[in-house]
């Protein structure tokens, strides 16, 4: 990650924001790795070590934006963001929005407000690249999650199925996305 682009508070701490780059793969596999292996060891099964493959990885890298969250020089966090989503909003999809993806805070950083700050940070990039709004999704069973993104101001859009797996389509309220 060579492109500093921003920067947030949480927990009287500052990091930094940056877009990856295709050097950072390994690190963004270890990531995603570590928090799905977190996940799956709480009885949470959204994601599974298995699927981020190196080829995964590298498509993630040609779609989407990937950004990394670091305390100095210790990654603390990241998530991606596509102006598409079809696979899982289907005919809603609306290019005139971000869709973010794979939000994760390692273990040592959670429950300082870090993937709060990361949502409204993802928000206002989305802002200035002249998007309309913020969408994502979430397993359904996740009981946690759930409560905690309609609490920063997601909105329920709708529920999809991809295979056997059920989720929510979210979509940040246009007031707070307007004050973000």
């Amino acid at each position: 990650m060579n492109k500093i682009i921003g920067s947030v508070q949480a927990g009287h701490m500052d990091f930094k924001i940056g877009l990856a780059e295709d050097t950072d793969a390994a690190l963004i596999r270890d990531l995603l790795v570590e928090t799905a292996t977190w996940m799956n060891a709480a009885g949470i099964e959204q994601w599974y070590p298995q699927q981020f493959t190196e080829e995964l990885i590298q498509s993630y890298l040609r779609e989407r934006e990937i950004f990394l969250c670091m305390d100095g020089d210790v990654p603390a966090g990241m998530f991606t963001l596509q102006s598409s989503d079809p696979d899982y909003w289907g005919e809603l999809n609306d290019e005139s929005f971000h869709y973010l993806h794979r939000l994760l805070v390692r273990a040592s950083y959670r429950g300082i407000g870090l993937s709060r700050a990361l949502i409204y940070w993802a928000a206002r990039y989305s802002k200035e690249q002249g998007k309309q709004g913020l969408r994502f999704d979430c397993w359904d069973q996740n009981r946690k999650l759930n409560p905690y993104y309609e609490s920063l101001g997601m909105v329920p859009q709708g529920k999809g199925t991809i295979g056997e797996r059920k989720y929510i389509l979210y979509q940040m309220a246009p007031d707070v996305y307007k004050s973000v």
